[in-house]
């Protein structure tokens, strides 16, 4: 098996997922600069409220696949990517304007081909919501 993301190529792999125009305009950051696992952080304001003082819940499921992104680099190689297959979500309570939202991803189960993963938001240490995805590994041709 080739060697795994670790270092500087994988600050620079969560770096480029960061730097994605949608997660940039939502704020998102990482929880630990030094260990991108950890997962992300966002800020319930412009794009990410829903424009009557809570979270739009498309701002979320966005943070939600990138947590799981993030989570899932350590066990990818420097050659492998991976793009989201399938992806389930529940919204269960509301964050509102000006929370903090930290959403942190597990990798499941990992196969050649793919990605079992499980995130978490919550905000204050109470859930706003959960996921389940499935990522493809991608493989260069």
């Amino acid at each position: 098996m080739a060697e795994l993301l670790t270092g500087a190529a994988l600050a620079a792999r969560a770096a480029a997922a960061l730097d994605v125009p949608l997660q940039r305009s939502l704020g998102a950051r990482l929880i630990d600069p030094d260990a991108p696992a950890a997962g992300a952080w966002f800020v319930v304001d412009g794009l990410a409220s829903n424009g009557r003082g809570a979270l739009h819940a498309a701002a979320l499921g966005t943070v939600l696949e990138l947590a799981a992104y993030l989570a899932l680099l350590p066990e990818l190689s420097g050659s492998e990517d991976a793009v989201t297959h399938a992806i389930a979500t529940q919204f269960v309570a509301a964050a509102r304007d000006g929370d903090r939202v930290e959403v942190r991803g597990q990798v499941d189960r990992r196969t050649r081909r793919l990605a079992f993963l499980s995130v978490t938001a919550t905000t204050s240490g109470r859930t706003v919501a959960r996921a389940q995805l499935t990522k493809a590994i991608l493989e260069p041709r």
